[in-house]
């Protein structure tokens, strides 16, 4: 358990005492924020959390007396917007770049590279940047979603389970490298049931799997969550519902999301009592800037972009250097809202610096509950 209190975590990320100031006099921090605004995977949600945590950040007193600005720049999941994203953020001298979701990230790494620009962002959504030597995910490894999805089941005595995966070279490769392993060490009947990403059956899906003790996706949007929750639940579906990381459930699809479980590499907003008393504050901390910048009612997703981007202010506290070399050095850094972190690529040249999850369950009030007192740390598990 940390014992990190509210006032030295301002000493870490201010780099003064606790006390009242006038903002950062310093030089601007430029952060780059590539996100899908448009297209199959939109998010645009994402960005409300980066930019009230930059707003929050700079009230007190930035990082080392200095700023951060934000420089945004929408994309739509094409390959060809992600590299002119690159280009505008060079063009912009921004110095280190935070991928909320982009699809096609992949095309903005060379660019980046050249201009010695790491990436930072939560969840590796594509193949490029899983082993990326210039990127850092403060989330788990996407790897460790669907072992740890598979171990929580196998733990609670469930003997089969299907997922719902779009079709793909990269997710059939998944199945058969670690998914379909990792159920049989686990002694689990596994099957993945793939789904064309542009006009997907949801209906006719959900009764592909209805013989499944445990049905839903480790990977999906919100609208592709929602899609399959209402699908299972209108074709009588009777087992455990696994969402991904969709918390916006109860807004989309009411009293079916009772029941329904996610998958979180950190501590949610909505059951502060499971988490432990550091990052109680730390939740604290998220609803209150929320509610400063407009927000009272809860933004899905929101919480995943405030914490990566608290969470690299601590990073960039602790290193004079560039941003790259601070990255490179974190080593058990405490994450806001979420487990400590190593960034050195260390575990199989994995560019995230977790592989811890946890999973929760809605209640009929629309909060999450966890469902384990900890996180399932993926890479003890052989």
């Amino acid at each position: 358990m940390r014992s990190r209190t509210v006032a030295a975590v301002l000493l870490l990320v201010t780099g003064c005492a606790a006390e009242p100031h006038t903002g950062p006099s310093g030089e601007p921090f430029k952060i780059g924020y590539l996100n899908n605004s448009s297209g199959a995977f939109a998010v645009p949600e994402l960005q409300i959390g980066a930019e009230v945590a930059v707003a929050h950040l700079n009230r007190g007193g930035g990082v080392r007396n200095r700023p951060f600005e934000l420089v945004t720049c929408p994309t739509d999941g094409t390959p060809e917007q992600s590299a002119r994203c690159a280009d505008k953020f060079v063009r912009d001298e921004v110095q280190v770049v935070v991928q909320g979701v982009d699809t096609g990230a992949d095309a903005a790494m060379p660019t980046l590279d050249e201009a010695a620009i790491p990436l930072v962002g939560h969840v590796q959504f594509t193949p490029g940047l899983m082993t990326h030597k210039n990127a850092f995910f403060f989330g788990a490894a996407a790897v460790a979603y669907g072992t740890a999805a598979l171990k929580y089941y196998a733990d609670q005595e469930v003997k089969t389970v299907a997922w719902l995966l779009p079709e793909s070279p990269a997710t059939r490769a998944f199945t058969d490298t670690v998914l379909v392993p990792a159920a049989k060490r686990f002694g689990l009947g596994y099957r993945s049931v793939y789904y064309p990403a542009d006009h997907p059956d949801w209906s006719g899906l959900a009764q592909t799997v209805r013989t499944a003790e445990a049905s839903g996706s480790i990977a999906a949007t919100e609208e592709q969550c929602t899609h399959i929750v209402r699908a299972l639940r209108d074709a009588g579906y009777a087992g455990r519902i696994l969402a991904a990381s969709c918390t916006g459930l109860p807004k989309s699809v009411g009293n079916q999301a009772i029941g329904v479980e996610l998958s979180a590499d950190f501590w949610h907003p909505t059951d502060p009592l499971s988490a432990p008393p550091a990052n109680r504050a730390e939740i604290e901390e998220y609803r209150t800037a929320m509610k400063e910048a407009g927000h009272d009612e809860p933004v899905a997703g929101a919480v995943v972009s405030f914490a990566d981007v608290m969470t690299l202010a601590r990073v960039l506290s602790t290193s004079d250097g560039t941003p790259e070399k601070a990255l490179r050095a974190v080593k058990n850094l405490d994450s806001f809202l979420g487990p400590q972190i190593t960034c050195d690529h260390a575990w199989f040249g994995n560019s995230a610096c977790s592989t811890a999850v946890l999973f929760y369950r809605f209640q009929p009030n629309g909060a999450l509950k966890a469902q384990i007192p900890d996180f399932i740390e993926v890479s003890a598990l052989g």
